[in-house]
């Protein structure tokens, strides 16, 4: 009973932030190649939820839509993983 938006509804201003963060909780934690960093927005405050480091990968699936949302077709998506992961 949840509705996911891609991209999200959310300003500019916070979406870099949104971004900013995920990429440093990422590396913080010591993560590598790809995941999903699942957040929460309250007041324009981004609270981070998890880490989830084996996201979903069929087309339907969140991390695809977000790829999706930024230009990246599901081939394209995979082939940044594969990379990634080489």
């Amino acid at each position: 009973m949840s509705n996911e938006i891609v991209p999200a509804r959310i300003s500019p201003e916070l979406a870099k932030l949104v971004q900013e963060i995920a990429k440093k909780v990422y590396g913080v934690i010591g993560c590598r190649g790809f995941g999903r960093i699942d957040m929460i927005i309250k007041d324009s405050q981004p609270y981070v939820l998890e880490i989830n480091t084996i996201p979903g990968l069929t087309p339907a699936s969140l991390l695809p839509k977000a790829a999706k949302a930024a230009g990246l077709s599901y081939s394209q998506l995979l082939d940044k993983i594969i990379e990634l992961s080489l």
